[in-house]
């Protein structure tokens, strides 16, 4: 408000001295100088809370999490830990907020954090044009291939053998849409979660599963007795990153603390 008076006066120190100037002109004038000063003064101050709205910190986040190790998962005392889940908190660390983690189903999750229920979602998500027409992403932080499983007496070798098969897939994810478009001749039984597809092919009721390598190889480590095994090469290697509602203000802070953390080896030693 100081600034806008000495606007205002200013002004009419000029339009005194101007004894010829009439003072309906005087009037107009003042009264301009006045509206144009409180404009100014309301927009400087709208920016000021545009800044502070933005900001991540002190904010409570609730972030949707899918179950995908080893990105996200439980452990023996059903505490959600994993890759993603450290850094989250390395995130939150560095921005200054905290956050409750809403653990779902990808294909809901996306949906939420299109609709705006949530702020965040996180789970090793891939980054695809058709759902960044839907959602916005921050900068990758990781980038994965897709791997078959089948059972070790199978006679499929390579990706080519899948076509005709019967494929288990999660709903929803990279692997479903990769199927989908490039096996059309294939039997695509499709599954909530991908521990229900691995299941389907270990009893042999599906040929093949297709999903991201690093939970494939975490799958065959952590089931030491399972009658599956990898085949055929890595397709696709997509990129993965945190998901936001699609003009949410946030994304821009995570993506230079992602930077930073990529520069400080944070990020190297999580991984």
């Amino acid at each position: 408000m100081r600034k806008t008076e000495r606007i205002i006066g200013a002004f009419l120190y000029i339009l005194e001295g101007d004894l010829l100037m009439k003072q309906s002109w005087k009037r107009f004038i003042v009264c301009a100088v006045s509206l144009l000063a409180v404009s100014l003064a309301i927009v400087g101050c709208g920016s000021q809370s545009s800044q502070e709205d933005s900001s991540l910190k002190g904010k409570k986040l609730t972030i949707g999490i899918g179950t995908y190790a080893p990105f996200s998962y439980q452990d023996q005392d059903g505490k959600q830990i994993g890759y993603d889940v450290d850094l989250i908190d390395a995130l939150s660390q560095k921005l200054g907020f905290t956050y409750n983690l809403k653990v779902m189903e990808y294909d809901p999750m996306l949906i939420s954090i299109q609709n705006k229920d949530i702020d965040m979602a996180a789970g090793q998500i891939s980054i695809t044009d058709e759902r960044k027409k839907k959602i916005g992403f921050s900068d990758p932080y990781y980038y994965a291939g897709l791997h078959a499983a089948v059972k070790k007496d199978s006679p499929i070798k390579s990706m080519d053998d899948l076509h005709g098969k019967k494929i288990a897939v999660e709903k929803g994810t990279a692997a479903h849409v990769y199927v989908t478009k490039n096996y059309t001749d294939a039997d695509v039984v499709v599954f909530p979660q991908q521990s229900a597809a691995y299941l389907e092919v270990e009893k042999g009721a599906a040929d093949a599963t297709l999903y991201d390598t690093p939970n494939v190889l975490y799958y065959l480590q952590t089931h030491p007795d399972s009658t599956l095994h990898i085949v055929g090469d890595e397709v696709q290697k997509v990129p993965c990153g945190f998901a936001f509602p699609k003009d949410s203000k946030y994304i821009e802070q995570v993506n230079q603390a992602l930077k930073e953390l990529k520069d400080d080896g944070t990020i190297d030693r999580i991984q």
